[in-house]
């Protein structure tokens, strides 16, 4: 080949992970399939124990939606890893879902009889709460990172197209 002579390769290359983003994304699947193990063993236990009939509902709550996330991210990674694409639309659709189980269960938890407050609440008349600010502010957050995802598959697929 000469100076000026170039090759077109017009072949679709395997996307590779760099070695940190590899190395991170496969401690992030082994800590959340550990916190899924370990949320599943909590989750039997509280169905045997009958957690839920205890002074204060909000925890057993956070702590049954803290499990769910826990599973939709895990899968999430797994995927991810096995797409060998940062955004990928079940990822959007995971985030999706946990940011209206979050707005929702901001809605729900606070009309169990043993809800009590911690601080953070929207519209309280005495004993009645309206909206757990906790669980609605995780909620939010969640379907921003959605649409922001959202945006970085449309800007992925354009480069995928341009290359």
């Amino acid at each position: 080949m000469e100076k000026n002579d170039f090759i077109t390769d017009v072949n679709v290359t395997k996307k590779k992970f760099s070695k940190k983003m590899k190395f991170l994304l496969i401690l992030a699947i082994l800590f959340t399939g550990m916190c899924v193990i370990a949320g599943t063993a909590n989750a039997l236990k509280m169905l045997e124990e009958e957690t839920w009939k205890s002074k204060d509902i909000r925890i057993v709550a956070y702590n049954l939606i803290i499990y769910l996330f826990n599973i939709m991210i895990f899968i999430s990674m797994i995927r991810i890893y096995a797409s060998r694409q940062f955004f990928i639309r079940s990822l959007s659709k995971y985030f999706f879902g946990i940011g209206w189980i979050s707005v929702g269960a901001a809605f729900t938890i606070t009309h169990f009889p043993t809800y009590q407050t911690d601080g953070f609440v929207i519209m309280q008349f005495g004993d009645f709460v309206l909206i757990d600010g906790n669980m609605l502010g995780i909620g939010i957050l969640f379907l921003v990172f959605t649409s922001l995802i959202k945006e970085g598959i449309q800007m992925q697929k354009e480069m995928d197209e341009i290359l």
